[in-house]
């Protein structure tokens, strides 16, 4: 929730301090005056700028104080003679409602810059008091949504908002940015009253108003677009796994001259008989057991013919020997290799964990320098005084300085030592991960030639103690080692397809609980409660048009809550094409009111704040005003609804005076909003 409490404007002259000074109730407030360009739509430009939503004022080139009007930053009128603005700035007292805080920040100043806004926690008639804290923010550039000193991340916070990441038309995530949120209450002069939601900012979110009726709303197709999404990036992640499952086995099954049949290509929800039909098969469709089983026999068959080893023994006992020995050796080499790699692994740990502090760090101090270089005067540690957080000792920014301070470097400097850090920290962590890479394919290799060896070292053995003199060739020994390291090789096929099973059960399983996730979302995209929200919608819309005397239709039959864009249209086509000037100004009313409406009916997420700056736009008839003011004030009482307007008739002037007092706070305006200070008692504030 957003309350307005209180709005003071300071404006430095050479002839004192002009601006205004006003409290807004819980409610309806009006800002009013008898005449147009008294400075209405400045006071409420004000409140717009102190939030950083400059930008539903004038766009996205709109930022800053350029949106603001002469006065604030030039020269401001006093009877007749001009005088030259030396600095300005603003103060806007809000609540979430059960907490005030004031916020400033600068329009002109020597040096600060706009971007810069500083939060008092207090109300502002206890500013002064130095115990009370403040914070200095920054808004309007890169991270001020998402940092912890981006004043827009505050504010979400204390709103109690939480925003969402929405799709933005290059396919990213981004927040659903305040100003976006507020574009749909806040109805401004210029643009508001053009279109519904038309004062909306461009920040390249995709479908931005449909969005922002989502989360007014409090809808669930929001949650299920979310989900839906999710639930894509889990399909997506399936197909590839599977894919790359099925890839590896048969790649492993080829390189043995087998191949692996049956395999779903797509994922599925696989059922016992079709797991029993997937198998891998030999050259002669033998599985591997039947391959395996056939080579043993063969094998045996071999083992009962002896070759005669008596005529060189001693060689073949040399042989062994030396073989064993290099087994010694190539398994010490693993062994170190071993130590090796788990040592880098842990300094690739190491290195990563000190590359995330850095990053951390860096971006830590470049908030800092933000602030500093907006003139920030308040700093949890004083940085922006050149004061060490640490020992709290002055930082010399004298390079010729007579006593210099050794050890000390300012934030820029900082800065660049961090980054250089980060960068020699990338290429050692780059180094330590190639050398890695090498060391397990060192590893690798000599763990193969470790298993030839000792297959050759068994196969020694078994020629050495033969007692046979049954001469056999030379082929027999060589087939014998063949067969040995094809059933070896089959055997770890074997355990590869095994392996395979495992894991593709495993995604089949997930597969089935995606499709049982999926099955869930509402089949038309759109949930009953939803549909419950929107019909609700409608119904308080076209109430809303019948009480204005919407005449552009003569019925409202065909209005209907579009489900694609959530927007009202008639007979499928955009209501501003059938609506005349003024009925597109109805359409509006109808729409900002019934957003707020069903809101607080279905307890959704609208701040409880609207402001229409001068809604009697194309010669609105006062019967009308009439229904319209009538219908704010009834909804103001569970918000706060704050209303400039001109009371150039005495038809308006009679509307305001026939409600209930106790309804209302009215702030009027007589001649020019901001005028010069009295000397009062209250501290004036400058920089």
């Amino acid at each position: 929730m957003l309350r307005i409490n209180r709005l003071r404007v300071e404006i430095n002259t050479a002839n004192g301090m002009y601006g205004i000074d006003e409290s807004f109730k819980k409610g309806l407030n009006f800002v009013a005056s008898k005449e147009n360009t008294c400075g209405k739509s400045s006071i409420l430009a004000a409140i717009y700028y102190c939030l950083g939503f400059e930008q539903i004022l004038g766009g996205v080139a709109g930022i800053g104080g350029k949106v603001l009007t002469s006065a604030f930053k030039n020269t401001i009128d006093d009877n007749g003679k001009s005088w030259n603005v030396t600095e300005s700035g603003a103060y806007l007292e809000i609540s979430n409602g059960s907490e005030e805080i004031t916020v400033y920040r600068s329009i002109k100043a020597e040096n600060k810059d706009n971007r810069l806004i500083t939060v008092y926690f207090s109300e502002y008639d206890l500013i002064s008091n130095p115990k009370n804290q403040s914070e200095d923010f920054y808004v309007n550039i890169q991270h001020a949504a998402t940092s912890q000193r981006g004043f827009h991340a505050f504010l979400e916070d204390f709103l109690h908002l939480n925003l969402p990441l929405v799709r933005t038309s290059d396919g990213s995530e981004r927040k659903l940015y305040l100003q976006i949120i507020f574009s749909a209450m806040f109805i401004e002069q210029k643009h508001g009253w053009s279109d519904i939601l038309s004062g909306m900012p461009v920040f390249g979110i995709r479908e931005s108003k449909k969005r922002v009726v989502e989360y007014i709303l409090g809808l669930d197709t929001f949650k299920n677009e979310k989900e839906r999404d999710r639930l894509n990036g889990i399909k997506t992640d399936l197909e590839n796994k599977w894919e790359q499952l099925i890839k590896e086995i048969q790649r492993r099954a080829y390189s043995e001259s087998c191949d692996i049949v049956n395999i779903p290509v797509h994922p599925c929800v696989l059922s016992d008989k079709q797991f029993s039909r997937i198998a891998i098969l030999t050259v002669e469709k033998t599985t591997i057991d039947e391959k395996n089983n056939q080579l043993k026999t063969e094998y045996d068959s071999l083992r009962q013919l002896k070759p005669r080893v008596t005529d060189n023994f001693e060689a073949l006992n040399t042989e062994l020997s030396e073989t064993e020995a290099a087994i010694l050796k190539f398994e010490e080499i693993v062994r170190h290799l071993m130590q090796k790699l788990s040592g880098i692994s842990e300094t690739i740990h190491r290195l990563t964990s000190d590359l995330q502090l850095i990053c951390t760090d860096i971006r830590n101090n470049e908030d800092a320098a933000r602030l500093q270089k907006f003139g920030s005067e308040v700093s949890n540690g004083q940085i922006s005084a050149n004061i060490c957080p640490t020992c709290k000792q002055q930082i010399q920014d004298n390079l010729l300085e007579a006593n210099p301070c050794s050890g000390f470097m300012s934030i820029e400097e900082n800065i660049r030592h961090l980054k250089a850090q980060k960068s020699m920290l990338e290429f050692s962590l780059n180094s330590r991960k190639n050398t890695r890479d090498a060391l397990q394919k060192e590893k690798d290799s000599y763990e193969s030639r470790l298993l030839t060896l000792r297959r050759l070292a068994q196969t020694l053995r078994s020629d050495l103690f033969t007692t046979t003199d049954t001469e056999a060739s030379e082929a027999i020994i060589l087939k014998k080692i063949e067969i040995s390291k094809q059933i070896e090789q089959l055997s770890d096929l074997q355990d590869a397809f095994y392996s395979f099973l495992d894991n593709l059960n495993d995604l089949s399983e997930k597969w089935n609980d995606y499709l049982e996730q999926k099955s869930r979302l509402p089949k038309k995209g759109i949930s009953e409660m939803d549909m419950s929200k929107i019909a609700l919608l409608k119904s308080h819309f076209i109430d809303n048009l019948r009480r204005y005397h919407y005449s552009s239709l003569s019925s409202f039959d065909g209005i209907e809550i579009s489900e694609e864009s959530l927007l009202p249209t008639i007979d499928g086509f955009d209501m501003k094409f059938d609506s005349s000037a003024s009925d597109g100004i109805r359409t509006i009313w109808a729409f900002t009111l019934a957003l707020l409406q069903v809101s607080i009916e279905k307890d959704g997420n609208h701040p409880g704040i609207i402001i229409f700056d001068e809604p009697a736009q194309q010669s609105i008839v006062s019967e009308d005003m009439n229904s319209f003011i009538q219908s704010v004030s009834e909804v103001s009482s569970q918000s706060q609804i704050i209303m400039a307007i001109t009371l150039n008739s005495h038809e308006l002037i009679h509307i305001i005076d026939e409600l209930d007092t106790d309804k209302y706070h009215k702030l009027e305006i007589a001649d020019k909003a901001f005028k010069r200070f009295e000397k009062m008692g209250s501290r004036e504030v400058s920089d």
